[in-house]
């Protein structure tokens, strides 16, 4: 349990209504070193593939980000850090396959981004269906699906800050002073940091290029 470094950190507001980031990164990186040696290793390993900005992704190859995956889920992970990453890439995977559809291109070959037992895998079998027929398992799907069409990068931005900063508020209330709050709080940190330096031209850009990556991996 991590019940002084919790008490250490500063509430986050809610992104939409923050004015400032409450703690540096300077400040945020003395407090983490409070963490277990073995959860710091871990902490550091996950954040790449899930940093909102994908500032930690710029310099690697796609094939380095899937093997970096491919490891981490056949390794020991926490269950709420495990289904959070789940989330993000099944996320991405969604969104990639999306922008295909949208361009007149093909299904991917595969769904890289999730285990073989997530409903993902109906999208090459669903591929005519509005929504690949998920809509009933991820309702975001229909409004990120219009805001991919008209152009709205900053309104898709905001649809999928806003659904990772709830079930990142929800993994922190099931473990209120121990791992999985910290990885929550430096997460919606992350989140709230990235939606702050917003604007309309960069998040067509970031989600551009994710949107990009993700299916290139996936041909």
């Amino acid at each position: 349990m991590y019940y002084d470094l919790i008490a250490s950190l500063p509430h986050l507001p809610h992104f939409l209504s923050a004015e400032h980031c409450p703690i540096t990164p300077l400040r945020l990186r003395q407090r983490l070193g409070l963490l277990r040696p073995g959860d710091a290793e871990l902490l550091q390993r996950v954040w790449p593939l899930v940093q909102w900005r994908g500032d930690g992704l710029a310099i690697e190859s796609d094939h380095v980000i899937t093997e970096r995956y491919r490891q981490l889920v056949e390794s020991p992970v926490p269950g709420p850090l495990r289904g959070y990453l789940d989330y993000r890439m099944t996320q991405q995977t969604l969104l990639a396959a999306l922008r295909r559809k949208q361009a007149a291109m093909g299904p991917p070959a595969t769904a890289l981004f999730a285990d073989s037992s997530s409903p993902i895998h109906q999208i090459s079998r669903n591929w005519e269906k509005p929504d690949f027929g998920l809509a009933n398992v991820y309702p975001w799907l229909t409004g990120a699906s219009d805001q991919l069409a008209s152009g709205d990068a900053l309104g898709l931005e905001q649809t999928m800050v806003e659904l990772n900063w709830r079930w990142l508020s929800r993994m922190a209330d099931q473990s209120v002073f121990g791992f999985a709050a910290v990885v929550a709080f430096v997460f919606k940190w992350d989140l709230l940091r990235s939606w702050l330096a917003n604007d309309s031209a960069e998040a067509k850009q970031r989600f551009q290029k994710l949107i990009d990556r993700v299916t290139h991996v996936a041909d």
